[in-house]
């Protein structure tokens, strides 16, 4: 399968190329700079731009299956006050090309990160959490995810919302919790390189096909 990764120079994005490397997936990524790609890239096609810009998308997605992203709104530092370095609506612009291209290129599936906190989970999180997102800069990064889980609920595509809990930079990947609803109840944290397992392992399964999982770590 031919995969299009944007997001795929991120702490996370660049974790999910790895692993669909390592599982035998062909793979495009868009980077705004290719001279940072932290990864061997004989093996990956490397286009230069932006998914905000959706001419650069258009080529990126050139004979792709699937797409996977890992887009999300920077901070200078994970400091919750810390500046943003990304415009607020990035995530929702991306994501409105997307859809737009994807009808163009006849793609269905859309496998995307989002968080714990979002939509029908906000009830569910940390009453710190929740006071977070209300207060400091996570708040533009929420609402970001809350447009990008509308939009995409709105659109025509196979999409699955991944909505990891709190991210850690653990290299040992544990056994996932799987949460809908807040059953099972969920675990404050996963590693990153157990979001990009999961997201690589769904590919080929139906079973997350337009759904919101929430995944911790036992």
């Amino acid at each position: 399968m031919k995969i299009l990764i944007l997001g795929a120079t991120g702490r996370t994005g660049r974790l999910i190329v790895e692993e669909a490397i390592k599982q035998g997936h062909a793979l495009n990524v868009l980077v705004r700079d290719i001279h940072k790609i932290p990864f061997d890239s004989k093996s990956i096609n490397v286009f230069q731009g932006t998914p905000a810009r959706r001419e650069d998308l258009a080529a990126a997605m050139q004979g792709c299956d699937l797409l996977i992203s890992a887009l999300s709104i920077a901070r200078a530092s994970d400091a919750p006050w810390s500046k943003l370095i990304t415009p607020e609506n990035f995530i929702s612009e991306c994501v409105k090309n997307i859809i737009a291209e994807a009808g163009q290129q006849n793609i269905q599936r859309l496998i995307s990160i989002s968080a714990w906190g979002v939509g029908d989970t906000n009830k569910d999180i940390p009453f710190w959490l929740r006071w977070l997102i209300k207060h400091t800069n996570l708040r533009p990064v929420y609402a970001e995810h809350e447009s990008q889980e509308k939009l995409l609920a709105a659109s025509s595509l196979q999409w699955t919302a991944v909505r990891p809990v709190a991210l850690n930079d653990a290299k040992k990947i544990k056994t996932l919790k799987i949460s809908f609803n807040n059953l099972p109840k969920p675990s404050l944290y996963i590693s990153r390189h157990s979001v990009a397992k999961f997201i690589v392992d769904i590919i080929k399964s139906n079973g997350y096909v337009c759904k919101s999982p929430t995944i911790s770590e036992h």
